[in-house]
């Protein structure tokens, strides 16, 4: 039976390692396959259930003065208990949560944007900034009160009332 418990913990624990790698450098289009799964059957439940069956039939078979049949339904009990916390503290509120780009208008001195509707002389336009995995869009002003178009890659300065002064942005870095 020990076998079987170290299969299980070895197994498992290998299969978990890949599972990672694998959605690693997929990003992320192995957690999408499970998507079709119900809910209760994701690997990471499941997994996380066969390896503490496998590591607790080991532990309760070497330290234990409990027979084998003992054993063995201790470990399905633990592994169905870890399995169904799992569940409930990780894979659910997981699938709960979502995916944000939040930031405070207050980051943007010092990033460099794009930007995306032309600002005028003396006027406003809209400047895009890269925050996490989306982009933001702000009202902008030309610091220099120079015209600047559509593509251009500018630095933003300060922000005052909501608005993003930027400056033009070369290459090389300088203003």
């Amino acid at each position: 039976m020990i076998e079987l418990y170290w299969f299980c913990f070895i197994a498992g624990s290998v299969f978990a390692l890949l599972l990672v790698f694998a959605d690693f450098l997929t990003g992320g289009w192995v957690d999408g396959l499970t998507d079709i799964l119900p809910d209760f059957l994701h690997p990471i439940a499941i997994v996380g259930g066969v390896v503490a069956f496998g590591g607790a039939g080991i532990l309760l078979s070497a330290y234990s003065p409990f027979g084998i049949w003992l054993v063995l339904a201790l470990s399905l009990l633990l592994a169905s208990f870890l399995s169904i916390t799992l569940f409930f503290f990780y894979v659910k509120p997981m699938k709960e949560a979502e995916n944000s780009i939040a930031y405070s208008i207050t980051e943007l001195p010092g990033k460099i944007g794009v930007v995306t509707i032309p600002i005028p002389v003396n006027g406003f336009g809209e400047v895009s900034f890269t925050f996490g995995h989306g982009l933001v869009h702000e009202i902008a002003s030309s610091t220099e009160q120079e015209e600047l178009r559509s593509g251009e890659k500018v630095l933003a300065i300060e922000v005052k009332d909501h608005v993003v002064t930027v400056c033009r942005w070369t290459e090389t870095g300088s203003i």
